[in-house]
């Protein structure tokens, strides 16, 4: 468009309208005063000088307007053009892995939001959309130097403090251990930053070798928890849980318990579960003489001389063993499952993982598959059933209580959980065997 001829327009539109109003008023007047034949001519003298006053005044008040909307009009956007695509790397071991490769084929001089120096050119920021929803904005390790003709690599920073959030744009290809990407087509997207314009945006990376999706919610107790659009989940904390770091191999940060300590997540979608589930965590407890819950959404409250019990999912440590219950959505019963064989100890780092699938429950502790007995009772090991034809599907039931984690949402019986909590996570999938040992060896959850 050109903005020259439509801002004279403008003004002669302006004007030509003020004319006119001023013109039909004046013969109005004329008129009501009896048909004066001749204007004053002072006065409109006078009248022309307000009017082209305030055409001036309206069009500087429109130019202004439009340039503070659309600030690209004063500003020439940075040419870049790229190309992204899936890029195989070789991850520890040999095995080959797919990463979003990005190359800058031509470009005028430009710099990363928060590029190291030195830099050079104007500010661009980089976005990435992945195939599950989530927004991502990678941060840059790049050396100095033009960024025409690179091919830069981006992927999830996988150390064991690091979000699914948490992703690096770089020049070097990564060496060690990478999280997977989520299959799909991913999205990169430049943005200038002081016309806030988009310069471009390539769905041409397409990931065909990875995992079907991420956790709902997941991180670290006390610190970042994020829903799978990277948005932070709130909570509250109750007591003064102390928060550390597991230095290597873990690089892990957690969060300790004392027995008077507990977490409180609201109610919300990404922790209610009626399908499929896997309650993925890192514990290190202090001891496993007694009943401790660690992770569960429900509610216990006190009726006449027992509970009742309105539960989602628990997850405890009775004794050395790992205990899981729920209500049936159905039925409204109450069973729970509890491994055969004592499969925690105490002060040692435990990798965890609770799978629901298709109605069947998994338990595994440190990758390997553990052997269980199911019951129906809220009492641990009361009322075991033996007929095979008894044995339910899990149906999950929903409710709108906060998932909490460090003790039972119970007044009358709270079970604190003592011991460090790490890496957790909570998926609407049960996770492979593959996945569970790929976790167990990376520290991650």
């Amino acid at each position: 468009m050109n903005y020259v001829l439509f801002f004279l327009s403008a003004h002669q539109l302006f004007r030509t309208l003020f004319l006119l109003i001023i013109d039909y008023t004046l013969r109005n007047v004329v008129w009501m005063r009896g048909g004066l034949k001749d204007r004053d001519e002072g006065m409109s003298a006078t009248i022309s000088t307000i009017l082209m006053v305030v055409l001036a005044i309206g069009i500087a008040m429109v130019l202004w307007s439009v340039f503070m909307a659309y600030p690209s009009i004063l500003h020439h956007p940075v040419y870049i053009a790229s190309e992204a695509k899936a890029e195989e790397v070789i991850q520890p071991g040999g095995l080959s892995m797919q990463v979003v490769g990005f190359t800058i084929r031509e470009a005028e001089p430009f710099h990363f939001v928060g590029q190291a120096p030195p830099i050079a050119g104007k500010e661009v920021l980089i976005k990435v959309i992945s195939p599950d929803g989530r927004t991502l904005y990678p941060t840059p390790f790049l050396s100095g130097g033009a960024m025409e003709g690179r091919t830069l690599y981006i992927y999830p920073n996988s150390t064991g403090y690091s979000g699914h959030c948490d992703y690096i744009v770089s020049d070097t290809a990564p060496q060690g251990k990478l999280k997977p990407f989520t299959l799909g087509t991913w999205v990169v997207q430049l943005i200038d930053t002081e016309a806030n314009l988009l310069i471009s945006s390539d769905d041409r990376a397409r990931i065909t070798s990875g995992t079907t999706s991420y956790a709902l919610a997941g991180g670290t107790p006390g610190g970042d928890v994020w829903r799978t659009d990277c948005s932070p989940l709130g909570y509250t904390v109750n007591g003064n849980p102390v928060a550390g770091f597991a230095g290597a191999p873990m690089n892990m940060s957690y969060l300790s318990f004392d027995g008077n300590d507990w977490l409180a997540y609201a109610d919300d979608p990404t922790l209610k579960y009626t399908g499929d589930l896997t309650i993925s965590l890192w514990l290190n407890p202090l001891n496993v003489n007694s009943w401790k819950q660690v992770i569960g959404k429900g509610l216990q409250t006190p009726v006449g001389g027992g509970v009742v019990e309105d539960k989602n999912y628990d997850l405890y440590l009775i004794n050395q063993k790992v205990y899981f219950e729920w209500d049936d959505r159905v039925t409204n019963t109450h069973y729970h499952i509890m491994t055969d064989n004592n499969v925690v100890t105490a002060n040692n780092w435990q990798y965890v993982n609770l799978i629901v699938e298709g109605g069947d429950p998994k338990i595994y502790v440190n990758g390997v598959s553990q052997s269980f007995s199911y019951y129906q009772s809220n009492v641990p090991g009361n009322s075991l059933i033996t007929n095979p034809s008894l044995i339910p599907d899990i149906r999950l039931k929903d409710n709108q209580y906060p998932l909490t984690m460090g003790k039972q949402a119970s007044v009358s019986y709270p079970f604190p959980y003592s011991g460090d909590i790490g890496s957790f996570a909570l998926y609407n999938r049960g996770l492979t065997e593959g996945e569970i040992t790929e976790n167990y060896q990376t520290y991650s959850a």
